[in-house]
């Protein structure tokens, strides 16, 4: 059993088809499929189910890519370290939305002072897509908003980061005193997109209480949602952070609702629990945990 043979593995898994995979590795797809075959003989377990000419990962199959992407990136990681000993270094940060807009920018100047010659890639996605990258290898670590399931990550929570109930200064709720979750019910809300925890979270909040709202809007930009709210297109729940300058502008209200008071979600660090934390990732790490809340809220 080789690194030839895993990433082979990997490459069926992502191009959907050995004739896929073969064409990106610029090799035969018989010596794709003879190296399946040879996985399979060797574990003595089957890798795919076969169905009307697509390939289904087996139970076996699902747990033998996480070790082989893993294997591999380890294995990637030590070729970039040794062969680029006097060269630059790099690292893939993902961030959620929220992160990647308001705090990442200011981490990234303080980090790219230590490592002058770093070459670093940033994506900036919502929380579901950074999780998925990070558990494809696609990044080395994310900071995300909300919770993750997923056993294979470690998290590392970094502050609390609050919601508010957010819309224009002529609006009827900025306009009426005491507003009570019942206020909100069947007004036109716009929302962030599907895959968002920030949506998901206060969806979960209003189901729990019986209150439904129109979304009439959704958007994947938090930019578009404040110029829609500051039209009166409606009430959006957004992060402190995403309105702080709108509101002390006085282009935007923040709404105070009877039991919301402490609406809000963790910003949390992740990354793979069998990833190898290199001396650049810690560093980024521990700016990320001392990064000054003050500059946030």
């Amino acid at each position: 059993m080789t690194i030839r043979h895993l990433k082979i593995f990997i490459y069926v898994v992502d191009y959907k088809t050995m004739s896929n995979a073969a064409k990106k590795l610029f090799i035969s797809q018989p010596s794709v499929s003879q190296a399946i075959r040879e996985i399979e003989e060797y574990y003595n377990i089957r890798l795919f189910e076969r169905l009307s000419q697509r390939l289904y990962l087996t139970k076996d199959g699902e747990k033998l890519l996480k070790y082989s992407r893993y294997i591999v990136s380890t294995f990637d990681n030590m070729e970039k370290e040794f062969k680029n000993k006097h060269n630059s270094v790099y690292i893939r940060i993902g961030g959620s939305l929220t992160f990647g807009t308001y705090i990442l920018p200011n981490i990234m100047v303080e980090f790219e002072k230590h490592f002058d010659k770093i070459e670093s890639k940033i994506v900036v996605d919502n929380t579901k897509i950074i999780e998925e990258k990070l558990l494809n290898n696609e990044i080395d670590i994310g900071i995300v908003e909300g919770e993750t399931q997923n056993t294979d990550i470690i998290k590392v929570p970094l502050l609390k980061d609050k919601l508010v109930v957010v819309c224009s200064i002529n609006h009827e709720l900025a306009l009426k005193e005491n507003i009570s979750l019942k206020d909100l019910y069947g007004k036109a809300m716009i929302a962030r997109e599907d895959g968002s925890k920030e949506r998901s979270q206060f969806q979960k909040f209003l189901n729990q209480n019986k209150i439904k709202v129109d979304c009439k809007w959704n958007c994947t930009s938090v930019e578009t949602i404040k110029n829609a709210l500051k039209k009166g297109q409606g009430f959006s729940v957004l992060s402190i952070m995403a309105v702080k300058d709108e509101i002390e502008r006085n282009e935007l209200k923040a709404i105070e609702v009877d039991g919301m008071d402490n609406l809000s979600r963790d910003l949390c660090l992740i990354y793979h629990k069998n990833k190898f934390l290199n001396e650049e990732i810690k560093y980024f790490i521990e700016l990320c945990k001392n990064f000054p809340q003050d500059n946030v809220f």
